[in-house]
């Protein structure tokens, strides 16, 4: 059998060449035999979830194909470096997109539409999550397993003003003019007005910029409303004191997820949204397979094999595999685990759970972005708002002029 191999490259100084300058597998029979024995993936850092599928994918083949992970250890240029080796008619053949601008390579057709090339059986995996990422009808990324952001209250609180699937900036400010007294504290790590808007952005990301047409429009009444919105709460996010009731920001992870008392209860959460009820997809794996990659059958049958329940129940599995069926083996696997460390979840309901879990992710439509540069951008000027630098309407201005240059480059 040939060996397992993994590759880290860390980079201290290197030049580059900008984005913008010059420069058991389930077998259908939709694959031809493959064209190499070799297969290359570039990730960003140690990805424990893709070397464990590597090493499978090796095994279940006898050790007929070698899978080599090139792993960049510099988040800073890991973005740049992927352009430009796919810019240069380099890179390898499968490549972590999830801190690149995807859409881009995809437009100067340096990434492979899988719509011809792998099975997408409707109601096998979270379409509504794969769609999502959907490109110009391409489907040139694959989310290997995702979070779904939420709020969930207090048990004090009585009054919760949102729809039971969703919860809004809107819902956000009446809960506030509810209780003017209470924090919004959110995450344990803190949430600034700075990422409470930067979310919202996002959740609107496809009303603000148009990455097909190299568009933008954030100079608006929308982008600067959300900007005043989060700074009339922005005192409200902070520790809460003790015995305070909160609103609180938690991540869905799958539907057994483990917490301090054991599992985690779903039923009080509700998915962020826009105002149309539309949630935004966290992807944990973005993958992607180069276009002058030699090995696109090999390639597209690794894709696959991501896919697999096989890969997709692995223990190196922390947050929702995107295959539904592996979800449920997931959190069941999940909670046997706490069962057998002694806790026994008092009225905790695993299939309501799962229920709850999926109607929240019918409404991931979003993808956002994960261009680094539009979302430096966006934080730099939102930022600026609040520490008081600029109005509201400059930051609305400089991020329109900052936008449309890169845009267009």
């Amino acid at each position: 059998m040939k060996k397992f191999l993994v590759v880290v490259i860390a980079i201290s100084v290197l030049a580059l060449v900008a984005f913008t300058g010059c420069g058991a597998e389930e077998e259908r029979g939709e694959f031809q035999a493959a064209s190499s024995t070799e297969l290359t993936i570039a990730v960003l850092r140690n990805n424990s979830l893709i070397e464990d599928a590597a090493r499978r994918f090796e095994e279940n083949h006898d050790g007929r194909y070698t899978v080599t992970l090139v792993v960049y250890e510099d988040f800073a240029s890991y973005a740049q470096i992927i352009n430009s080796s796919l810019l240069g008619g380099r890179g390898e053949d499968i490549i972590s997109v999830q801190n690149v601008a995807w859409q881009r390579l995809a437009d100067a057709g340096l990434l492979t539409d899988l719509n011809d090339t792998m099975n997408f059986q409707q109601g096998r995996y979270y379409q509504s999550v794969l769609d999502a990422f959907l490109y110009n009808g391409g489907r040139y990324v694959i989310p290997m397993n995702f979070g779904i952001n939420a709020f969930r209250f207090d048990d004090t609180v009585s009054t919760v003003p949102a729809n039971p699937n969703r919860f809004a900036l809107e819902d956000v400010l009446k809960f506030a003019a509810i209780y003017p007294d209470l924090p919004l504290y959110t995450t344990p790590m803190g949430m600034t007005p700075t990422d409470f808007a930067s979310m919202f952005f996002n959740l609107y990301f496809d009303d603000f910029v148009d990455l097909a047409n190299r568009t933008a429009d954030v100079d608006n009444a929308k982008f600067i409303g959300i900007l005043e919105d989060v700074e009339s709460i922005s005192e409200r996010l902070r520790w809460p004191d003790i015995g305070e009731s909160l609103l609180m920001w938690g991540d869905m992870f799958h539907s057994a997820a483990m917490s301090a008392n054991g599992t985690k209860d779903y039923s009080p959460y509700h998915i962020i949204t826009n105002s149309r009820g539309e949630g935004l997809v966290e992807p944990r794996n973005l993958m992607a397979v180069n276009a002058n990659s030699p090995n696109q059958e090999l390639a597209a049958r690794f894709m696959q094999f991501l896919l697999s329940e096989e890969v997709q129940t692995s223990p190196e599995m922390w947050s929702t595999p995107i295959n539904k069926n592996a979800h449920e083996v997931v959190a069941q696997a999940t909670l046997d685990a706490v069962r057998a460390g002694g806790f026994e979840p008092e009225g905790f309901d695993l299939a309501r759970n799962i229920a709850i879990f999926n109607a929240h992710a019918a409404n991931l439509t979003l993808s956002g972005t994960s261009d680094p540069f539009i979302r430096d951008f966006v934080r730099d000027e939102i930022t600026r708002f609040f520490e008081c630098e600029v109005t509201a309407q400059q930051a609305a201005s400089n991020l329109q002029a900052r936008l449309t240059i890169y845009l267009n480059e």
